[in-house]
């Protein structure tokens, strides 16, 4: 395998360089092992017409978005090689992602009607009873302790509240109930006997970059995935708060 970074990838400075791998991946070339050559660009944020192009051009067979995860990665180069892609293990991460959360109360968060619906039917198929709202004030609202919900996915670009003022919002509140909590005003019994309110709460985004990741760990969101869902980075992102890995 080849992992390539963005910055060293400028198409006119790096003209043999591209001109090589055009080689390489039209002969098909393999190494020891009888395994076709894999290429990967590493990059801070692309857009699907680039992707498109990569692909087209056949110079790299994936891109991973930095900042590097170990549950992308390991997902990625499993889709590349084919190792592991068996139907057991399939069946046995979806079994594994109905557990996790058969169930489990989600709300969805986003202000286009496609998402919603897309992120609910992923969700939905695990087993989740889904609740979508398409604005930040409304989930704030349905997110003030005491509530039903075990896990919010968020949107980051919305009108009037976006999804990291909500996630400030709701943490701000959650802070205040737990305040409650300590001091006896609120009992256990009361708060769904819970001694500690904090909400998972994912981004949904169609790309991460560094500085968006800083911003959502920084209003208090808990983690972030992709859009569309990949069952990998699913499973990876609620089995921290729903079950072990």
């Amino acid at each position: 395998m080849v992992l390539i970074d963005q910055d060293s990838w400028d198409k006119d400075i790096c003209f043999r360089f591209h001109n090589l791998l055009k080689t390489i991946k039209q002969n098909g070339s393999i190494n020891n092992s009888g395994i076709p050559l894999k290429i990967f660009l590493l990059a801070t944020c692309t857009s699907s017409s680039e992707r498109k192009e990569l692909k087209l051009d056949r110079l790299v067979d994936n891109v991973i978005t930095k900042p590097l995860r170990l549950s992308a990665l390991a997902f990625t180069f499993q889709e590349a090689t084919g190792f592991g892609k068996t139907e057991h293990n399939t069946r046995a991460k979806s079994s594994t992602l109905r557990t996790l959360l058969r169930a489990k109360q989600i709300l969805v968060v986003d202000d286009t009607s496609v998402n919603r619906r897309v992120a609910e039917g992923a969700l939905k198929k695990y087993g989740a009873v889904v609740t979508c709202v398409e604005g930040g004030k409304v989930a704030v609202g349905l997110l003030k302790p005491p509530h039903k919900f075990d896990a919010c996915f968020m949107d980051l670009q919305m009108p009037g509240m976006d999804g990291f003022e909500a996630t400030r919002e709701i943490r701000s509140l959650e802070s205040e109930y737990n305040e409650k909590i300590d001091s006896g005003e609120v009992s256990v019994d009361m708060s769904e006997n819970l001694v500690h309110w904090h909400t998972p709460i994912l981004a949904m985004t169609a790309d991460v970059i560094q500085a968006t990741n800083e911003e959502c760990m920084k209003c208090g969101m808990d983690d972030y995935v992709s859009k569309p869902f990949d069952e990998g980075q699913l499973y990876s992102a609620v089995a921290r708060f729903f079950g072990t890995e």
